[in-house]
């Protein structure tokens, strides 16, 4: 987990427990994800005995309106994503588009509430920064994006439509295990599209954590109020959502809808063992989700 990338959804460590492979796992998580999130931040930021403890109450307090509110959300959103995939008897029944958008809506939607939420929390811890602190920081964003240069954009074409091809294969066989050779071909596609986006992907990136960092100097300066700082950080946690212009907009559709048909082909080109077990993958993580939204 690196800092940089982290900061599109800063706490919201919440967001990654679908990325686990087994329901035990997410369940684990998503029960120590204060103590998984605290660890993760003192280990960039040496914090003191004050700042620990309300950074310890402001994540407890994110998880637990978390598991309240949107957990059972995710989990209808889960059970009919377990219905679409299910194979008819030996048939594999066609996803359409609008099933998967209609998935990755819902999930935007959970992650704008989650950050609408947190902010005010973070903003609060924020404002406890002291200039060494934010010095920290950008020590920690600045090898970040060392490391992301080096694994993303430093690469041959050939290298990096490899590397992205092998990242998205990982995202999928967590869903339908061993892909077979048409699902390949298709990643494979697609990847040598995304690496053409790669250079304008980590520019925003970048342009992302320089108004953090800003707002950071203005908290730890006490040069903006607390109401203030929320608003802006809501926004900057939600800005990988938000197009500046129609231009963006439009080009951010497209792009999505790239990726929208990309899932639904793989899908459509799965076998029925396949589209089976992302249907119990699915239906495992709803029930997971159904008893830990339960354990207040």
């Amino acid at each position: 987990m690196k800092f940089g990338t982290r900061l599109r959804t800063g706490l919201l460590v919440l967001a990654s427990v679908g990325l686990l492979a087994s329901c035990s796992a997410i369940k684990l998580g998503y029960n120590n994800s204060v103590t998984i999130a605290y660890t993760y931040l003192s280990s960039k930021v040496d914090f003191s005995a004050e700042q620990s403890s309300q950074i310890k109450t402001s994540l407890a307090e994110i998880v637990q309106w978390h598991r309240r509110n949107e957990l059972p959300t995710l989990a209808r959103e889960l059970e009919t994503a377990r219905v679409a995939l299910a194979a008819n008897g030996n048939a594999v029944v066609p996803v359409s588009s609008e099933q998967v958008q209609a998935l990755n809506q819902a999930i935007r939607d959970s992650l704008r509430r989650t950050a609408d939420h947190a902010a005010p929390l973070i903003a609060k811890n924020m404002l406890t920064l002291t200039p060494a602190q934010i010095q920290e920081i950008q020590k920690a964003l600045d090898k970040s994006n060392k490391e992301y240069q080096a694994e993303r954009i430093q690469l041959s074409p050939t290298k990096q439509a490899q590397a992205s091809a092998e990242r998205m294969t990982e995202r999928f066989e967590r869903w339908l295990g061993k892909l077979n050779p048409a699902q390949k071909t298709l990643i494979a596609t697609w990847s040598r599209n995304d690496i053409n986006q790669a250079g304008e992907y980590f520019q925003k990136r970048v342009e992302r954590q320089q108004q953090f960092m800003r707002l950071a100097q203005q908290a730890s300066n006490q040069q903006i109020d607390a109401g203030s700082l929320s608003q802006e950080i809501a926004g900057l946690l939600n800005a990988w959502q938000t197009s500046a212009s129609s231009a963006e907009r439009n080009d951010n559709e497209k792009r999505q809808k790239v990726t929208i048909d990309l899932v639904v082909n793989v899908l459509n080109a799965a076998t029925v063992d396949q589209r089976n077990k992302a249907a119990e993958r699915a239906a495992g993580w709803a029930e997971d989700f159904q008893i830990l939204a339960r354990n207040d």
